[in-house]
């Protein structure tokens, strides 16, 4: 009866899929669709997550077969980057690129169901340092690489 807001997306956007493309155009599905129409669609590349990705581990893809699930954000990646590990600077590019798609739908009320800060909660860094243009910085590696010790082992007889 009254005038009350809600976070609830429109009917119109409630089943939708949303797909972020590699040159950061988003397409949206209301009807179901399988990872492997993609992919056929789009060569070299692969379907993930947004859920999925965490900087410092594996960038999984998912299966041909998997059908993608309604209210969900999936991003088209490089097959270059399936199963490679996630850098910050590389999650960062995602986070932008996925907040500048959901501003330009913001009109379809794609900017409710994703808003900025809960694309990537663990990793969110404020719009306004990722627009100013990048500072040359040097970044070391937080891992060190495993180099197996060659060492002779020495052994000691032994007695009973």
């Amino acid at each position: 009866m009254g005038n009350t807001t809600s976070c609830a997306p429109t009917n119109a956007s409630n089943g939708a899929v949303k797909v972020l493309f590699c040159d950061g155009r988003m397409e949206v599905y209301t009807r179901p669709i399988k990872a492997a129409e993609l992919m056929l669609e789009n060569p070299c590349q692969f379907v993930c997550e947004s859920s999925d990705l965490k900087v410092g581990h594996r960038v999984p893809g998912l299966g041909a077969d998997v059908e993608l699930e309604q209210r969900h954000l999936y991003f088209l990646l490089p097959i270059e980057m399936l199963y490679s590990v996630l850098t910050d600077e590389e999650m960062d590019s995602l986070s932008c690129r996925a907040s500048r798609a959901t501003k330009r739908g913001s009109s379809n009320n794609i900017g409710k169901i994703f808003p900025d800060f809960c694309l990537f909660p663990s990793e969110f860094k404020t719009m306004d340092s990722l627009d100013r243009s990048p500072e040359p910085i040097e970044r070391y590696s937080t891992q060190r690489s495993w180099k197996p010790s060659l060492d002779t082992i020495d052994e000691t007889p032994c007695t009973l």
